[in-house]
């Protein structure tokens, strides 16, 4: 009679390699995860240097635009100024001679009353005032154009943040800043930059801040690491709905009032952290203000020492 078939060992040798490929199963289902991942991190990087590349290049396209816009404007413009002024002239020196006639010759006051010579000279002495408004508006858009064209064409320097940013706020007059909290927590941070076109750029942020009507403004500047700095300007103000905020950097894109703003701040503020190898991005709620953040290189300890 024969004996009974022992299966314990075959049954454990079967469990032990089920086992066994259970946790390889394991292992190569967490290292595909990992890949996944890293797949997902790598193609949110691609996609954002994507991004920042199509920017960068459009800004570059609109720097060259604008360079040849302003230089073609400038010209014609140079000289609607000049005669605008002339015409002013012309027209006082006709009003005073107007005024002298009448003197010399009363009977002519009937007839300068019959055409509406009052009427007439002030309405063109408004026309003129009008123009030369009007063409000083051209001229500052102008001159945008030109600072826009030339970024990075001045010698860089090394300053301080607490100079840097102190330039940005005093440039403002106290009246300006009336009502608004300013908070300021700066590092002592020291940046190679162009200093009037970074002072120029951070302005446009801080600009921009303090017409959100805000009741208080903070600056804060802390380092990173030893290579990077944060530059965050944050208000409490009104804030902007995400159709507005995913645009601010579009040049020519404004929200404000026709004559107060040509759209081209935060663009030039865009273009001079870019070139300076920085990055900027805004936060934003209606009703929960703006947070502006800049990444910006900084010095090392041993490159200041």
């Amino acid at each position: 009679m024969n004996s009974p078939v022992d299966y314990s060992r075959a049954w454990q040798r079967e469990k032990l390699a089920r086992q066994q490929a259970e946790l390889l199963l394991q292992d190569k289902t967490r290292d595909l995860y990992d890949k996944i991942l890293e797949l997902e991190a790598s193609k949110k990087e691609l996609e954002q240097a994507h991004e920042q590349l199509l920017q960068t290049q459009k800004l570059q396209a609109i720097g060259q635009l604008m360079a040849g816009l302003a230089h073609e404007i400038n010209n014609p413009l140079a000289f609607c100024i000049a005669d605008i002024r002339t015409l002013a002239g012309y027209q006082q020196r006709l009003s005073e001679l107007l005024a002298q006639i009448v003197q010399q010759f009363p009977a002519s006051q009937t007839l300068l009353r019959q055409a509406n010579a009052d009427w007439l000279q002030a309405d063109s002495a408004d026309i003129v005032a009008q123009l030369e408004t009007g063409m000083g508006r051209i001229q500052q858009i102008v001159a945008q154009l030109h600072h826009y064209s030339a970024l990075g064409q001045s010698a860089t320097m090394r300053m301080p943040m607490t100079q840097l940013l102190s330039h940005v706020v005093h440039n403002y007059q106290v009246g300006q800043l009336a009502g608004i909290g300013i908070e300021q927590r700066i590092c002592d941070a020291v940046v190679e930059v162009h200093c009037t076109e970074m002072v120029t750029a951070i302005s446009h942020i801080f600009d921009n801040a303090v017409k959100a009507q805000p009741s208080k403004i903070s600056i804060r500047c802390q380092y990173l690491n030893e290579q990077q700095i944060s530059v965050e300007i944050e208000d409490d103000g009104h804030g902007m709905p995400a159709e507005v905020l995913s645009r601010v950097f579009d040049p020519f894109f404004t929200t404000r009032d026709v004559g107060a703003g040509c759209g081209l701040g935060l663009t030039v503020s865009y273009a001079v952290i870019r070139q300076h190898g920085g990055q900027i991005e805004f936060q934003s709620k209606p009703d929960h203000g703006t947070l502006c953040k800049i990444i910006l290189p900084c010095l090392t300890s041993a490159e200041t020492a």
